[in-house]
């Protein structure tokens, strides 16, 4: 049994990842089951599922990948394959982007138009949600009482309160609107990325030969063709292989 799990704060359809949980298992010769978790981006890593051996498989957001692959012992590690979605911007590659959502009566043109703003983000662990936002104030010069940074729980809670008038602007997954679509009176400002997406990952303890096994089933989903009108469904076009530096931190790699 492949025992696997999402989190992801959610922004992604669940329905994705019980494709390819499916998908994966059978390519093993057994079964899945699939947990979610809706309310945050990763494992609170002292309650970590991974650590304990109850999930073989998971769906993250970057920064918490980093926080458990930097645990000693790291409790989870690259399964070394990361969806490709089907946006131009990608080029063919596991890439995705933030997008800075304001409503049209909001007279911003850029972030720096949002002073005392309030600024949805889905989750404090989402690269594409606050962390991003962070490093883009931060390139800016400007720090978190420039707005009124709000947390809100999911990027379709962010959407539905950006639409309602609850908050102003919102930091949103770019798959999330290339799976649904930008809300009638929003528009995007700002772009950041592109990122590496949200990697999938085994626990560490997982046998080399079972972690190396579910990469190759990963990387050949879309030769299936069942498999591929699935994952197109979802805008996925294929998995592609990725590593450990793919995920360096930014700060560390380019200065963001």
């Amino acid at each position: 049994m492949l025992r696997c799990a999402t989190w992801l704060a959610p922004g992604l359809p669940l329905e994705l990842f019980a494709v390819v949980s499916s998908a994966v298992a059978e390519s093993l010769g057994t079964e899945a089951t699939l947990e979610s978790f809706t309310e945050a981006s990763g494992p609170d890593p002292d309650d970590d599922p991974f650590a304990c051996a109850d999930i073989d498989l998971g769906f993250v957001c970057t920064p918490s990948y980093r926080e458990l692959a930097a645990r000693t012992p790291p409790s989870v590690r690259l399964v070394g394959a990361a969806p490709v979605f089907a946006d131009a911007r990608n080029a063919g590659k596991p890439f995705y982007f933030s997008e800075l959502l304001v409503r049209d009566e909001v007279a911003a043109s850029s972030l720096t138009g949002l002073a005392h703003a309030r600024i949805g983000f889905n989750d404090r662990r989402s690269m594409s949600g606050l962390v991003a936002l962070r490093n883009r104030l931060a390139e800016l010069g400007l720090d978190e009482s420039f707005a009124t940074l709000v947390h809100t729980g999911g990027h379709h809670q962010s959407l539905e309160m950006l639409t309602s008038g609850a908050i102003d602007a919102a930091a949103i997954d770019s798959n999330t609107l290339l799976l649904g679509a930008l809300p009638p009176g929003t528009r995007v400002v700002e772009t950041w990325g592109p990122f590496p997406v949200q990697p999938v990952v085994v626990r560490s303890s997982l046998a080399d030969g079972d972690r190396a096994a579910i990469s190759a089933a990963l990387l050949s989903l879309h030769r299936d063709p069942a498999t591929a009108r699935s994952l197109r469904r979802f805008h996925v076009e294929r998995f592609a292989a990725v590593s450990d530096t793919d995920y360096v931190p930014y700060d560390a790699r380019d200065g963001c």
